[in-house]
C-alpha cells in the first residue's frame, strides 16, 4: 500500500494537483495512508486531511439547495462537525490549540503546526461563499506541506535507512511564501466583501429568504448555536410593528449623525450594516427604511456568530509573529496601499456604517499559555506602524467627516432565563426619550463648563481619585466643553462627553470587576499622570508580572502607555436599573454601560479624524473640546498622532461617592454624591433607581 501511495503523491500528487477535484482526492490519499498510525506527523496530517475532506467534501454545499434539503437536526450536526475543532470540547486536544501541537511535537513545529491548521480552519469560510479559488489554494498548501514531510522522510530515510531530522526553515518558508503570494489576494477579497455594492449574496439572502424556516441560519457557513436559533425564533415571535419601530428609530439616529454633523448624507451612496446571525428580521426592516427612505443601499461584508471560539483566537492573536520582518511589512503595506486606491470609487459612496451590538455572553477570562506565539519589541513596533498606515491609507476615501455610524444593542438568550424580558426592556431603553435627556444635560454642561477640573471619587470598594483637567473656555457664550448627547450614532440616550487636557490629569482610576473589549479585569489599576498611564496592574492571575502582561496584550497593545482621551457621565439611570434588577451588569455592552456612570476613555479621542471639523451642541454653542497634547500631534507627524486604540472603562453609580466640578477659584459645584444625581434639574434621573 505505502508503494502505491508513494508513487501516486510522488507523480501524479507533486506539483501537478492544481484543481479542486485532484486536490480534494489528494487530501483523501494522504488520509488513507496516515490513517491508523499513531506517529506524531501521521496524526497531523490525518486530522488535517479529515478537516479538509468533511469542509471541502460536504461544506462546499451549504448553501440554499443544500439547506431547504436537509433537516434542522442534520444541519446542527454537519455544522458542528465542520467547526468542531474550535469548539471548547474539542479545541484541548486539537492542532489548532497551540499548547497541544507543542506538547505532541517540539517547540518550533509545534507552534508553526498549529497556525498551518488555521489555515486548514479558514476553508469553512470560503466554501459557503463558494471561494473556490481560496479553496484550491489552501489544499494546494497542504498537499505542498505534506510532500515536503513525505520528501523528508520516505524519500532521503529510504535511501540512507536512517532517520532524518526535518528541515525546519523550509517548513517555516513555505507558510511564509504563501502569505506573501497572496496578499494582494486577500485584500482585494476583503475590501470587495467590505466595500463593494456588487457583494450583495447576503443582503439578497436576508431580504428574499423565508426566515420563518430557521433552517436559513445554516446558508452562512457560519458555526450557529443555539443562541443564534432561539434569537431568530424570538424575533419570528414578535409583530412587525414592533421590529418596524425600533428599525425607524435606529435609521433616523444614524440620519441624524449626519444633521448633528453638518454633513450631508446624501452625497452617499452605500451603509455598511453589521449584525449576528439570527438577527435578520430586524436588518430586513432596517434595510428597507434605509433604501426606501434614504436611498442608501445597504452592504453586509459579514455576519458574526456567538464567541464559541474565544481561546483559539487568543491564542492566534500573533500569529504573524512567524514571520513579521520590516521587508513583510513594507510589502504587506505596499500591496495594500496599492489595493487602498483601486478601491477609492467604491469607498468614497459609503456613508458609515450601522452595528447590532449583541450582548450576554459571559465574560472571557483567556488562558494565557507559553506555547503561543508573541511579538519581539520590533514586532510590536512594526506591528504599530501597520496598523497606522492601515487607517490613514483608509482615511484618505472614508473620511470620518464626511460619514456617520449608530450603534444599537440588544441581548442574547445566553443572558439567561429572563432573556424575553430582557430584550422587551432593551428596547424600552433604546427608545428613551431623546429631547427630554437634551434638556436634563444641559443642567450637568452648564455647571460642568464653570469648572477648571472635575473630581472623580469612588467609594466602598472603588478606590478611584482622580482629577480631570478641562480646557478653558475663551468665549463662554458661545463654547462648551461638553457634547449633550441624545439618542444619535451612539443608542441609547444618554451622556454628556468631553476630550479632557492632559497636562493636570492625574490620579488612580480603579475598577473592581469590568469587562473590556471582551476581556474580564479584576481589581484593574491605571494611574494617570499629566493625562497618561504611568503605572497598571490587576488581579486576573497570581503574579503582579503576568497581570502587567494581559494589560499590556489586551489593555494598551501595541503601546505601553496611552492617553486619557474621554471624560463622560452616563445620564442612563434606567438602563442602570435593569441591569441591576437582572444582575447583569456585568454583560452588558460598552455602548450601554458607558451610558450608566461616568466614563473614560484612553487611546485616540472620540473626534479622531476630525478635530478640525466644526461641532455644535442643539443650544449652538460649539464643542472646543476636540483635541488634546496627543492629537494636536497630527499637526507634524498624523502616524504619532493616532493610536487606532479607543477603550471605554466605565464606574457604575454605585462606585461613585463623588463626581464634583471645581472653579478655578477653588469653589464646587457637586454634580453626583453617594451614587444619586443631586445638580439641580438632574434630580429626575434618580426616580429609575426606585426600580
Amino acid at each position: 500500500m505505502s508503494d502505491l501511495l508513494k508513487d501516486y503523491f510522488t507523480s501524479k500528487c507533486k506539483g501537478s494537483c492544481k484543481k479542486y477535484d485532484d486536490l480534494l482526492e489528494c487530501c483523501k490519499k494522504v488520509k488513507e495512508f496516515t490513517a491508523g498510525n499513531p506517529e506524531k506527523w501521521h496524526s497531523f496530517f490525518n486530522a488535517g486531511s479529515l478537516m479538509i475532506e468533511k469542509i471541502a467534501s460536504e461544506g462546499r454545499h451549504t448553501n440554499e439547495y443544500h439547506v431547504k434539503e436537509k433537516s434542522l437536526d442534520f444541519l446542527k450536526q454537519e455544522n458542528k462537525e465542520i467547526h468542531r475543532d474550535k469548539l471548547p470540547e474539542y479545541y484541548k486536544t486539537s492542532f489548532l490549540n497551540p499548547e497541544y501541537s507543542v506538547k505532541v511535537f517540539d517547540r518550533k513545529f509545534g507552534r508553526l503546526n498549529s497556525v498551518f491548521f488555521t489555515y486548514l480552519m479558514s476553508l469553512a469560510g470560503n466554501c459557503q461563499q463558494y471561494h473556490i479559488p481560496q479553496m484550491e489554494n489552501v489544499m494546494k498548501l497542504y498537499c505542498d506541506y505534506f510532500m515536503m514531510w513525505f520528501d523528508s522522510v520516505y524519500g532521503k530515510q529510504a535511501e540512507t535507512g536512517k532517520n532524518v531530522e526535518l528541515d525546519y526553515e523550509k517548513f517555516h518558508n513555505r507558510i511564509k511564501s504563501y502569505n506573501q503570494q497572496y496578499l494582494r489576494e486577500s485584500f482585494n477579497r476583503e475590501y470587495t466583501k467590505r466595500f463593494s455594492y456588487e457583494y450583495d449574496s447576503y443582503v439578497n439572502w436576508v431580504m428574499e429568504t423565508d426566515l420563518r424556516d430557521i433552517r436559513y441560519l445554516f446558508y452562512y457557513g457560519n458555526y450557529v448555536s443555539e443562541n443564534e436559533i432561539r434569537t431568530a425564533e424570538f424575533l419570528n415571535s414578535l409583530p412587525q410593528e414592533k421590529i418596524d419601530r425600533v428599525m425607524h428609530q435606529t435609521a433616523k439616529a444614524y440620519i441624524m449623525g449626519f444633521e448633528e454633523g453638518n454633513k450631508d448624507y446624501k452625497k452617499k451612496q452605500t451603509v455598511i450594516l453589521s449584525f449576528r446571525i439570527g438577527m435578520e428580521r430586524l436588518a430586513r426592516s432596517l434595510i428597507k427604511e434605509l433604501e426606501s427612505k434614504y436611498r442608501l443601499k445597504v452592504l453586509i461584508p459579514g455576519l458574526s456568530t456567538c464567541k464559541y471560539d474565544q481561546q483559539y483566537q487568543y491564542d492566534h492573536r500573533f500569529d504573524n509573529a512567524l514571520f513579521l520582518d520590516k521587508d513583510y511589512a513594507d510589502f504587506m503595506l505596499k500591496v495594500l496601499e496599492s489595493v487602498n486606491d483601486n478601491f477609492q470609487p467604491v469607498i468614497e459612496k459609503i456613508s458609515g456604517g450601522i452595528y447590532f451590538d449583541p450582548f450576554g455572553e459571559k465574560p472571557f477570562a483567556p488562558k494565557d499559555k507559553n506555547a503561543c506565539l508573541k511579538y519581539t519589541e520590533e514586532q510590536i513596533q512594526l506591528s504599530r506602524q501597520i496598523r497606522s498606515t492601515r487607517s490613514m491609507l483608509l482615511s484618505k476615501y472614508y473620511k470620518r467627516s464626511e460619514t456617520s455610524f449608530c450603534i444599537i444593542g440588544f441581548p442574547t438568550p445566553d443572558i439567561g432565563k429572563n432573556f424575553e424580558e430582557i430584550f422587551d426592556k432593551t428596547i424600552e431603553i433604546n427608545m428613551l426619550e431623546h429631547d427630554k435627556w437634551l434638556d436634563i444635560q444641559k443642567y450637568m454642561i452648564d455647571a460642568l463648563d464653570q469648572a477648571d477640573r472635575v473630581h472623580i471619587l469612588g467609594r466602598k470598594k472603588n478606590k478611584t481619585d482622580i482629577y480631570v483637567k478641562l480646557p478653558k473656555l475663551k468665549k463662554p457664550k458661545k463654547q462648551t466643553n461638553f457634547c449633550n448627547c441624545g439618542a444619535t450614532v451612539n443608542i441609547p440616550v444618554g451622556e454628556v462627553f468631553n476630550t479632557p487636557q492632559l497636562k493636570g490629569t492625574n490620579g488612580l482610576l480603579h475598577v473592581p470587576s469590568t469587562f473590556l473589549n471582551s476581556f474580564l479585569y479584576k481589581d484593574l489599576e491605571l494611574v494617570f499622570k499629566n493625562g497618561r498611564i504611568t503605572s497598571y496592574n490587576c488581579k486576573n492571575y497570581k503574579t503582579d508580572k503576568a497581570n502587567k502582561k494581559y494589560i499590556e496584550e489586551n489593555l494598551m497593545f501595541p503601546h505601553k502607555s496611552l492617553p486619557m482621551s474621554e471624560f463622560a457621565i452616563g445620564t442612563n439611570t434606567l438602563a442602570y436599573a435593569v441591569a441591576k434588577k437582572y444582575k447583569i451588569l456585568s454583560l452588558l455592552p460598552i455602548l450601554i454601560i458607558e451610558k450608566m456612570g461616568p466614563h473614560f476613555a484612553i487611546g485616540d479621542t472620540c473626534y479622531s479624524r476630525e478635530e478640525d471639523t466644526p461641532v455644535f451642541n442643539p443650544d449652538g454653542k460649539e464643542i472646543i473640546s476636540r483635541d488634546n497634547e496627543q492629537s494636536i500631534i497630527r499637526k507634524k507627524d498624523e502616524m504619532k498622532a493616532y493610536l487606532q486604540v479607543h477603550t471605554d472603562i466605565t464606574l457604575p453609580y454605585d462606585e461613585i461617592g463623588l463626581i464634583q466640578a471645581i472653579k478655578a477659584n477653588g469653589d464646587t459645584i457637586d454634580i453626583v454624591k453617594n451614587g444619586k444625581f443631586v445638580l439641580k434639574g438632574t434630580k429626575d434621573l434618580n426616580k429609575y433607581f426606585k426600580i
